[in-house]
């Protein structure tokens, strides 16, 4: 059966989930971030380390709230993720008010993503992540098959089941 002749309340996030997941690492700038996202015409992304493990999610509206944060707060994620945090060295007022200049190129993604991440098993019906997205106020989940993230679903992808399942 395919997904334009099943009904609606049929449809499961399996057949409407987008893969393969794309991924922005932790320690990834702002700008490098800003860049995927246009490159791949995406507006989030779960975030993960090096060693491949979940660590947030990161969109489009996390890095507009960061870019209009007041320049003290931008100090502030800077001055933890930058240095500090590896080395224990104290940055000096003057160094981070020159870090902030390029806040999009010194501040890591991990310092703007939300750490907590929701995901869906790949069976749960799409009235079932519809009604997440409204409880939730979130535009996307990520789908999971044993616990390892095989898809993502977003409003776009509810929106194409409606109407492809409408049979206009």
């Amino acid at each position: 059966m395919s997904n334009a002749s099943k009904q609606l309340c049929q449809i499961i996030a399996e057949d409407i989930m987008t893969t393969p997941v794309l991924t922005a690492h932790d320690t990834w700038s702002v700008k490098m971030l800003l860049d995927f996202f246009a490159q791949h015409h995406i507006t989030g992304v779960p975030v993960t380390n090096y060693q491949g493990e979940l660590k947030g999610v990161v969109t489009m509206s996390d890095i507009l709230r960061f870019e209009n944060l007041p320049a003290i707060e931008k100090e502030r994620l800077i001055g933890v993720s930058c240095y500090g945090e590896y080395s224990n060295y104290q940055l000096s007022h003057h160094d981070l008010e020159q870090l902030v200049l390029h806040a999009d190129i010194n501040c890591p993604v991990s310092q703007i993503m939300t750490p907590h991440i929701i995901t869906v098993d790949k069976s749960v019906s799409i009235l079932a992540i519809a009604k997440l997205f409204l409880e939730k106020s979130i535009h996307r989940v990520f789908v999971e098959q044993n616990q390892q993230l095989v898809g993502v679903i977003s409003t776009s992808n509810l929106l194409a089941a409606m109407i492809q399942s409408c049979d206009c």
